[in-house]
């Protein structure tokens, strides 16, 4: 049986359906009647007249309000956040509503919007890309930046600065929070989200036990050359507050990165085939020279290390390492059940690198010696330089072939002993000639003149 409800639903469909001109069920395509684009009757309006009205919003260049939790509001383009207006799905809800294939809930949403009025909103996108990139220029000038916890080395003694939390713009929240206030069409006001995950790497508990200096090494430096000093503190700044964990690998090239001058490095001499020449970096080298015997001192393992192509004169030959991002590294391993800590300091002239450790770790002894030299005799070559205006003489230098030994006794008195060795290359001597002069030419003896 049919209740009173259903009855009086079936006669107004009924009468709507077969009474002429009820406005319920036209099907000319106009919009169907009770029909709100936002707040404003689009009721009979054309397809035409509705993509005007929707375009002509699109054109707005409408300003929201970002909202910085303690740091007040900025206004932004919602063109600079990469919002827009989705006119072809906007279109789509208005035309299909009332329209539907299925004349069941074709006629129940013609009763609804004539009942009760239906508001159609606009639909919003959002590229992600532009929202991610205006996010990040934003973070730049309101993140709050944190510390990690920090060790120094004062009279001896290792001292602990503790760890700051920062507060930083957690983009992808963000991101997310403002794509749901699009599909509700509610983003008037958003508000930046926060996080303080990641602000700090290096913890108070991470470095708390470390009060002891397993090793240390310092070199000298001419502080009258700037852009080599430069780099030498760049470079010190990078792996100063390095945290390894047990059996961790530290990579030099990894923590220091590429030397460019985008990166901030200078341009000052470095050696390429046995030459110092102009590039960017030049000074790089003595910070991995330096760290290397201090993770010698301190009982590293070394991993992977390459000495100059010749003995440079901060360091004595067999204790240097050089490095060329993308193809040298220094690389070491922490052989300890503890976390270490790298230290690196620059003073009057002087850098100093330390490896910090937890007592028990202190190496009992270290010895490092370097010998059994092999010379590697070079060559003389003599070329001749058809431009040479004069003779000209390059001199070179035998190379030679060490081994550095590294005997160690760790805080459980295990002894081991480690050899390195290194291969300084010869440089030939170049001897240039100008080329021989000419010789003259030769004249022709007379001829002797027969009498008759």
């Amino acid at each position: 049986m049919m209740n009173l409800k259903q009855l009086l639903c079936s006669v107004l469909i009924g009468s709507c359906l077969f009474t002429s001109g009820c406005s319920l069920i036209p099907m000319d395509g106009t919009i169907t009647y009770g029909l709100y684009y936002e707040d404003q009757d689009i009721s009979g309006y054309s397809r035409d007249a509705v993509s005007s009205l929707i375009h002509t919003e699109a054109s707005n260049n409408k300003t929201i309000t970002i909202t910085i939790p303690n740091q007040g509001t900025r206004q932004v383009k919602v063109k600079d956040l990469g919002i827009t207006l989705d006119t072809t799905s906007t279109e789509s809800n208005i035309f299909t509503y009332g329209y539907e294939d299925d004349l069941k809930m074709l006629i129940m949403h013609r009763i609804t919007a004539f009942i009760y009025k239906v508001h159609i909103n606009p639909v919003y996108k959002l590229d992600e890309v532009t929202a991610k990139a205006y996010f990040t220029e934003l973070a730049k000038q309101i993140d709050v930046s944190g510390h990690d916890a920090l060790l120094t080395v004062e009279n001896g003694q290792v001292k602990m600065t503790p760890s700051k939390e920062g507060k930083r713009v957690d983009i992808d929240e963000t991101i997310k929070q403002l794509k749901a206030q699009l599909e509700e069409n509610d983003f008037n006001n958003i508000s930046i989200e926060f996080t303080s995950k990641d602000t700090v790497r290096v913890t108070n508990d991470d470095v708390k036990p470390l009060t002891a200096v397993l090793g240390s090494y310092t070199t000298n430096f001419d502080t009258s050359n700037t852009n080599r000093t430069h780099n030498i503190e760049l470079a010190s700044t990078k792996i100063s507050g390095t945290l390894i964990k047990p059996g961790e690998v530290f990579s030099f090239n990894d923590v220091v990165g590429e030397r460019t001058a985008e990166a901030g490095y200078d341009d000052a001499p470095v050696i390429i085939d046995g030459k110092l020449v102009p590039g960017i970096g030049g000074g790089i080298c003595q910070v991995s020279s330096t760290l290397f015997n201090t993770a010698l001192l301190s009982g590293m393992n070394i991993i992977e290390r390459t000495p100059h192509f010749e003995p440079v004169s901060y360091i004595p030959a067999g204790r240097d390492a050089t490095v060329a991002y993308g193809y040298l590294d220094f690389q070491f391993k922490n052989p300890y059940a503890h976390n270490i800590y790298v230290l690196s300091v620059m003073n009057n002239g002087q850098l100093t690198i330390y490896i910090i450790g937890v007592p028990e770790d202190v190496p009992k002894s270290v010895s490092i010696s370097v010998g059994d030299r092999t010379d590697i005799p070079n060559q003389t070559i003599t070329k001749i330089d058809p431009s040479a205006k004069e003779d000209s003489t390059e001199e070179g230098h035998i190379g030679f072939r060490i081994n550095t030994y590294r005997t160690i006794t760790y805080g459980n008195w295990v002894t081991t002993t480690d050899v390195f060795e290194s291969t300084y290359d010869p440089v030939d001597t170049i001897i240039t000639k100008k080329p021989a002069a000419p010789e003259p030419a030769k004249k022709d003896s007379p001829k002797s003149k027969t009498k008759r």
